[in-house]
């Protein structure tokens, strides 16, 4: 893997400045061992670990497991229903585009863990030992819990989905023009109940599809339904009261407590849990965020927190080592934290858990600590958007001044951050960077 000269430039300071006796220490820094680490995942954690592994270790036998053949760009996705990218090749990329040659790469799913002698089973009848473990499979999207729904229709007749695949992004956003530009009608967002990747994800599909609706000229003809599960828009109390203000600006209605249960395609109807029992909602253009969980290998296995964060891998939310088994880590959306499933908080994770893991092969106290960092740009419309940055405080943070970008304000800035940056800086990410 090389890092390209563009790459470099995005690093900054930290990179560029480095000296060639800085490097030189740098190598001489780097711990030699032996050691199998097994990664499991191959997503943008389990690539960004496996590089960023290489600048702490020399020597090590580094495997990732996953069976995609390719990596995609989650965070594109309500860019594509945006219109801002607008083919599959916006968010898809060849693994390889990423990956360091001494990295090995094992295409296929792990079928079991067996922690307790160092192992894993794959659906490929093989068992690779490791010394060393770090958990990074992402959630399951749980579209199977939505009574009526085949995923099929996700991109006809009204029914949208971001979080499916890049094609369903895609298609979101056509169905999505379609309705803005009809005559008028019931336009339905769904949040589902619990933790989810990009929380913001539902309500940035909110914004952006009743943007089309008044660029279409007929606003007074739709009505626009935010449907959430839980009891608020927002985690934090600063960005909830702000949406709430925006929203009865642009007259868009939010239903709390209200989780979909049940869709019907043919009659345009949905059904939803409430205090007061079910309820149903006709729909013109529903756009549907299914509930997620760890996947089944995770959340049926020993590793598995089966107390506050049910069915996630339990670990220390600070250092990310698995709280019952030591030679085990965990980053990205398979974690059991209060917060944090989104690539900021890869972003953030990923020099933790390298020097956590590197400390404990030292036989070293573990010092990294992970503080909930994560981020939100709020899309508001093609043009515009807030950066939202909080951590477990559950209050705003910022890495830029607030003269910059301040978070409540609408922002230029903030969506040319979202279409334009984020996405040099989570690539650099990838290849094990991180010094912004």
């Amino acid at each position: 893997m090389s890092i390209s000269r563009r790459n470099l430039l995005i690093t900054g300071a930290s990179l560029g400045a480095a000296s060639a006796a800085g490097i030189l220490g740098w190598e001489l820094s780097k711990l030699e061992t032996k050691a199998r680490i097994l990664i499991a995942g191959g997503g943008a954690a389990g690539i960004g670990i496996a590089n960023k592994l290489q600048m702490y270790l020399k020597g090590a036998h580094i495997t990732v497991v996953d069976p995609r053949p390719y990596h995609w760009y989650q965070p594109g996705q309500t860019l594509l229903l945006a219109g801002a990218y607008k083919t599959q090749a916006d968010v898809v990329s060849s693994n390889q585009q990423y990956i360091n040659t001494d990295i090995k790469w094992v295409t296929a799913e792990i079928s079991e863990f067996d922690p307790d002698h160092n192992r894993v089973r794959t659906n490929q009848n093989d068992t690779i030992n490791y010394d060393y473990l770090i958990v990074a499979t992402g959630l399951e999207l749980r579209y199977d819990l939505i009574e009526g729904l085949d995923t099929q229709q996700i991109g006809k007749d009204g029914v949208a989905s971001i979080y499916l695949s890049p094609e369903a992004g895609i298609a979101s956003h056509q169905q999505a023009l379609k309705f803005a530009q009809s005559n008028g009608g019931e336009g339905v967002f769904t949040r589902p109940h619990g933790a989810m990747k990009c929380a913001g994800a539902p309500m940035k599909a909110t914004n952006l599809v009743e943007y089309f609706v008044r660029q279409g000229g007929k606003r007074e003809q739709f009505n626009i339904n935010y449907m959430t599960a839980e009891n608020s828009l927002f985690a934090v109390e600063v960005f909830d009261n702000r949406l709430q203000e925006i929203w009865q600006e642009r007259q868009i209605t939010a239903h709390y407590l209200h989780e979909l249960k049940a869709i019907d395609s043919q009659s345009k109807q949905a059904w939803f849990a409430t205090p007061n029992g079910t309820q149903a909602q006709p729909w013109d253009f529903i756009h549907i965020v299914p509930p997620m969980s760890a996947i089944p290998v995770v959340r049926n296995s020993v590793l598995a927190d089966n107390s506050k964060f049910k069915g996630y891998l339990e670990v220390d939310q600070y250092s990310l080592q698995h709280k019952r088994y030591p030679n085990i880590f965990g980053l990205g959306d398979t974690v059991g934290t209060p917060i944090g499933k989104t690539a900021a908080s890869v972003k953030a994770q990923l020099p933790v858990v390298a020097k956590n893991l590197t400390s404990l092969m030292r036989e070293e106290p573990m010092t990294a600590r992970w503080s909930g960092y994560t981020s939100c740009p709020m899309i508001l419309d093609v043009g515009h958007a807030m950066l939202w940055e909080f951590d477990y405080s559950m209050q705003p943070v910022t890495a830029l001044p607030f003269e910059v970008v301040d978070p409540l304000k609408k922002s230029q800035l903030a969506w040319v951050m979202e279409k334009s940056l984020i996405r040099p800086v989570y690539d650099v990410m990838l290849e094990g960077y991180t010094p912004i």
